[in-house]
């Protein structure tokens, strides 16, 4: 007994010498906890960090502002400077990772600190102690069981346990009551349901339900059936997309169902219905989807149409280096089920770094005949495209040049002009645009290009204008301006819009949008309108909040307005004593 217990001591020693002369030992301790934002992305922010810093897919990080004295250590963790924002990373890479801006209460910008949340770091130094035990097992027992076999369990328990994902969940769910005024005393009640949702890594799983929904119905009207119009909050609330998704390392499928675009084709119309992806190989991946195309904004948009399609995409690369993706597939569609396009698209995207992207899609048809009543038909050949080459040479700087086709006019909603989504289909032809942050973080933006359309006699000039201010007079109002004029086979117009925001406090926020436009088009006789839209959103409590909504529409067929009421619940995220 006294031999087994000397060899029990040696072997005891041996890996704690081994483990003294390992420089990686406890490496947990001697890595950073404190680093800095490369720079900011639409609902995501880059961190100059990653795997040499034991960085993991789901660990939580705080950000702050640099301290005034400029020194960064992880003391900036314990001196009590207030949260600008909350981050989870999501990717990542040797020296950087991407983080998922789960919450703000500020401005978010480059050069600010995050560091690892209390339980991050204890997850940090849990996985390098448990892949350190993995280097150095103990195999020898004196109970019972097969010691190699003990060693191989426990080493895939520890695997398993790191794998696990770390979920979130955040939302809210209201309930709505309001009711529509139209001119001539005509009037309407509505009830409906609205939807917030940031639910992530499901029952420790990986599926993530995201989103945002709002639906109503009439309860009561004295308009005739069907006469109700749908107003701009309506066709607004099409625009908001939410799902159920399953995207996991570990295997090769991908699935979403819900309101949603597909990943792999952005530039198809949002689909209400689902999609299923599967990697084949290592940069290939195939799939289907289906559902009905519910988007207003969409170049092809019909209430009654339905999509279904299948796609091949190849994928390689990383946003830290150079990115290249390529999808080519074929769909068909249906406007009361019977077959309205059969259609072949294209999308590419290459990325170096943040310096260039290079983008491209492109719809070509077969020849068909449209379902519909005085629908007309087209011959085979490329329906529409849209091209473009941007490069941002300083943070601060971007421009780029862009070409857009329609063989056919658009068919999406005109009254929503006005809220900048259609930007993107105002101008045919060659365009250039420009982007610049000034000081302060005020941004100012312009676009201009001739377009000259296969049914045009002259070229026509195109151009818009933008001014975003994130702190008006210091007041903390956001502030948008957009100006647009332009002219195209499709119709031609102006409009100007005026949006401002606020967070009155960390429960209080407001928002205004307001506007004029003119369209003289075959596509509306509604020429000419003014609207206005404003949100007033109350917390009340940690769990309840109220929210109020009023639209004033007046134009030239369209008089209305409509008002909201909203009572609802937040369930989890962060309480507010």
């Amino acid at each position: 007994m006294a031999f087994a217990v000397l060899i029990c001591s040696a072997l005891t020693f041996h890996g704690s010498v081994a483990r003294a002369q390992n420089p990686q030992a406890d490496q947990s301790s001697s890595k950073p906890s404190v680093f800095r934002v490369k720079y900011v992305a639409d609902g995501s922010l880059y961190i100059d960090a990653g795997r040499n810093a034991n960085l993991q897919e789901a660990m939580k990080l705080s950000l702050v502002n640099p301290p005034p004295d400029g020194v960064v250590s992880d003391a900036v963790r314990f001196r009590g400077y207030e949260h600008v924002a909350e981050l989870k990373v999501v990717s990542v890479a040797d020296s950087s990772s991407v983080c998922e801006i789960v919450s703000s209460n500020g401005e978010i910008k480059a050069g600010q600190l995050a560091f690892l949340t209390p339980d991050s770091v204890v997850e940090r130094r849990e996985a390098v102690d448990a892949a350190e035990e993995d280097k150095y097992p103990i195999v020898m027992t004196f109970t019972y069981g097969d010691p190699l076999e003990e060693e191989v369990r426990t080493t895939q328990e520890q695997k398993q346990l790191r794998e696990s994902p770390a979920g979130q969940i955040r939302g809210r769910i209201g309930f709505d009551y309001g009711g529509v005024h139209e001119a001539g005393g005509l009037n309407g009640k509505q009830v409906g349901l609205s939807i917030s949702s940031d639910i992530s890594n499901i029952g420790g799983t990986y599926w993530n339900f995201k989103g945002y929904w709002r639906g109503n119905m009439n309860v009561s009207s004295s308009t005739p059936t069907g006469a109700t119009p749908t107003t701009l909050t309506d066709l607004l609330n099409r625009t908001y997309q939410i799902g159920l998704y399953y995207q996991s390392p570990y295997s090769p499928v991908t699935i979403g169902v819900g309101r949603l675009f597909l990943p792999w084709a952005p530039s198809l119309s949002t689909i209400d219905g689902g999609y299923l992806g599967r990697k084949i190989t290592r940069l290939a991946t195939v799939g289907f989807f289906a559902g009905s195309t519910p988007d207003p904004t969409s170049w092809s948009y019909n209430p009654n149409q339905h999509i279904t399609g299948t796609f091949v995409n190849f994928e390689a690369g990383d946003f830290e280096h150079t990115r290249f993706y390529s999808t080519a597939g074929i769909a068909v569609t249906s406007i009361q089920w019977k077959v309205a396009r059969q259609f072949a698209f294209f999308e590419n995207n290459l990325s170096w770094k943040r310096y260039i992207t290079l983008y491209s899609s492109l719809q070509a048809d077969e020849a068909r005949t449209s379902p519909l009543v005085n629908g007309g038909s087209n011959p085979t050949g490329v329906s529409q495209s849209y091209s473009s080459l941007h490069i941002q040479p300083f943070h601060r700087v971007g421009f780029g040049v862009n070409h857009n086709y329609f063989r056919s006019l658009p068919t999406y909603d005109p009254r929503l002009l006005g809220t900048g989504l259609l930007d993107r289909y105002l101008f045919q032809g060659f365009s250039g645009d420009v982007r610049v942050e000034l000081m302060k973080h005020i941004s100012v933006y312009a676009s201009v290009g001739r377009s000259k359309a296969t049914s045009d006699k002259k070229n026509s000039l195109n151009q818009a204008f933008g001014l975003t201010v994130p702190n008006l007079w210091k007041t903390g109002l956001l502030a948008d301006v957009h100006y647009s004029k332009f002219d195209s086979s499709f119709g031609s117009g102006k409009y100007t819009s005026f949006s401002l925001s606020k967070n009155l406090s960390d429960s209080f926020r407001i928002q205004f949008l307001g506007g004029h436009q003119t369209f003289n088009s075959a596509l509306s006789a509604n020429n000419s309108s003014n609207f206005v839209n404003a949100v007033v959103d109350w917390n009340v409590g940690p769990r309840y909040f109220v929210e109020g909504n009023f639209g004033w529409y007046r134009g030239t067929t369209m008089n209305y307005q409509q008002w909201t009421t909203v009572f609802g619940y937040r369930f989890g995220g962060y309480r507010k004593k």
